[in-house]
């Protein structure tokens, strides 16, 4: 079969882009099919005339993508695509029976939940208000509803007012309206070199220009941060300093305000993703506690309760309460009145904080076991932390212990779609060499199982089998 080369006389620069675009064009086209091979690095670059560090660019961004797929030993392929980019996300967009799938991050869920949502769907249509039905205008709509989380947020140490909270469908669209708060389109922000996956792909989409920033196992590091305040005009920083980070780290107090006074200095906003903060008890406090007047704050129920209930909250700056407020009215209109009347009916009778209380406790155990699995083995997590990140030996390389762990039927996550640099000087895309597991998706016999896997990994070798034919 004859290998498909683009025409090097359409190359420009920067070459990688270009490529990129030509390879594109002729998947959209029909030119290269699902599931045909692509020549090796060193053929293109041979029959292009470009270097081979190039066409690993190319390759790892169209991966990325969702285009391509690598597959280790066997080479590179066009993408049987669907509507999902597993190549992109840490997760796998579809799950097969016999799998233990680690890939995604979950809370752990019991009977308790499905008894929790059953009676308070109950008790919602019991109490059928007309806004339930009717509800159109999110102010008057929710005006009750956020009196209730402000209290419930006051019991987590945060004297919130409740004009400055929007109710929203989970995390990401309170992370996408304070990103177009904070950033307007051609504009930078700064980013941790490992942050939230979804949040590269959404700047992109804004066209928001994000500056990776150095970190160490504490979180940012403070003069990086101003390192790049003082080389880039810089809007906002987006940060995630309590556990809901790749390495589950939790930031010290004095780090948080060291922080904070660089982002005066320089005027910058500061998006503080808090999603499992209220469950971590112990914690220093929220860098909004710290500076209301300049941080957006945003948590979410989805992964502290049940992944069911699509809630979250952004609280907003005072002085940019109507900016934050038009910007999700544009991008989500309203939260989805269901799930906020639900979020508040549990708020007011404690299911909420019974629920929190029963998943820290159960990540608790987990992370014990884990102690007990893989004895010796240095890896970064918190007592409340719903995964570990572990950094892999010399002997292994991610993408190899990756795909290793899936022939042996556990899905983990590599560590390329949380990294928010985009490639080294070399073109090469970055890794880390480590990989995330979660812990809650799979009962508690199935997790001992996976991790029995991983730690035997772990000491095994990275030499994969021989084909047999």
């Amino acid at each position: 079969m004859t290998m498909w080369f683009p025409d090097p006389d359409k190359l420009k620069r920067p070459v990688y882009k270009t490529l990129q675009g030509l390879i594109i064009d002729a998947i959209d086209a029909g030119e290269l099919r699902p599931g045909e091979r692509m020549p090796t690095h060193r053929d293109f670059a041979f029959q292009m005339k470009i270097s081979v560090q190039t066409v690993s660019r190319t390759y790892d961004a169209l991966c990325r993508l969702g285009y391509l797929v690598g597959e280790v030993g066997r080479g590179t392929f066009v993408r049987i695509r669907d509507t999902s980019s597993e190549a992109a996300m840490p997760f796998l967009p579809t799950r097969h029976e016999e799998l233990i799938d680690l890939s995604m991050l979950k809370p752990v869920t019991d009977r308790l939940h499905y008894d929790a949502m059953q009676k308070g769907l109950v008790k919602l249509s019991d109490d059928l208000t007309r806004d339930l039905v009717q509800s159109f205008r999110p102010e008057e709509a929710f005006r009750d509803h956020a009196k209730v989380a402000s209290r419930w947020l006051q019991g987590h140490r945060m004297d919130v007012d409740w004009k400055s909270l929007i109710f929203t469908n989970g995390a990401v669209p309170a992370l996408l309206s304070a990103v177009m708060s904070a950033a307007p389109a051609g504009s930078a922000i700064c980013v941790e070199e490992l942050s939230f996956h979804i949040l590269r792909p959404l700047c992109e989409y804004l066209g928001v220009r994000i500056h990776a920033t150095r970190m160490d196992r504490m979180g940012l590091l403070p003069e990086a941060f101003e390192e790049i305040c003082s080389q880039q005009s810089i809007r906002a920083l987006v940060i995630s300093p309590t556990v809901c980070n790749p390495r589950a780290h939790v930031m010290s107090l004095e780090r948080r305000q060291e922080i904070l006074e660089i982002a005066r200095r320089n005027k910058v906003h500061i998006i503080e993703n808090d999603v499992l903060g209220t469950m971590v008890k112990g914690a220093p406090p929220t860098l909004w506690q710290l500076d209301p007047d300049r941080v957006f704050y945003l948590t979410s129920f989805s992964k502290t309760i049940m992944p069911g209930l699509r809630a979250g909250i952004l609280v907003l700056p005072p002085s940019m309460r109507v900016v934050g407020k038009n910007r999700h009215l544009v991008t989500n209109w309203m939260a989805n009145p269901l799930a906020v009347d639900l979020l508040t009916l549990w708020m007011q009778d404690g299911t909420v904080d019974k629920l929190i209380n029963w998943q820290g406790n159960a990540l608790q155990k987990r992370q014990k076991l884990i102690a007990k699995l893989l004895p010796g083995v240095d890896y970064d997590s918190h007592k409340y932390a719903p995964h570990i990140w572990l950094p892999l030996p010399p002997n292994w390389q991610e993408g190899d212990f990756v795909a290793q762990a899936r022939r042996h039927q556990v899905a983990i996550a590599g560590s390329l779609p949380f990294m928010m640099s985009d490639q080294s000087n070399e073109g090469d895309a970055i890794r880390m060499n480590a990989v995330r597991i979660a812990l809650g998706p799979c009962r508690e016999e199935q997790l001992s199982t996976a991790l029995r896997v991983i730690a035997s990994l772990i000491g095994a070798g990275s030499e994969a089998p021989l084909p047999l034919f």
